[in-house]
């Protein structure tokens, strides 16, 4: 049972890393093309003055909402793209704090053996 403390800290490290990565690479749900260019025909159609909303076109959430027929369906477009967001973001963090853990606990008992 010599390898439980590495085999600790590899398995951090790994939770670790997949944590960070799900955490800064995910982001708010991207709507397809067809999608976001309706929303930019909209925010265009609205004047010069929302023309700094066109970036957030590509956000589904901003997407749908800017397209929707009315606005009970615009909130559950909203809705819909942030239950997914949440359970990306849970998941990040789940991991970010296992690895976490994990690679401290492996430290400490590397430590107490060496001494």
């Amino acid at each position: 049972m010599k390898n439980k403390p590495i085999l600790l800290l590899v398995i951090g490290l790994i939770a670790l890393v997949a944590g960070g990565a799900l955490h800064f690479t995910s982001g708010p749900p991207r709507a397809d093309a067809a999608l976001a260019q309706q929303c930019r025909d909209s925010i265009q159609a609205r004047g010069p003055a929302a023309s700094d909303l066109l970036p957030r076109c590509d956000e589904l959430a901003f997407a749908r909402m800017t397209t929707a027929p009315d606005a009970q369906s615009a909130a559950r477009a909203i809705a819909s793209a942030n239950r997914g967001e949440i359970g990306g973001d849970t998941s990040s963090m789940f991991l970010l704090g296992l690895g976490a853990a994990l690679t401290l606990g492996g430290l400490i008992l590397t430590l107490r053996r060496t001494r």
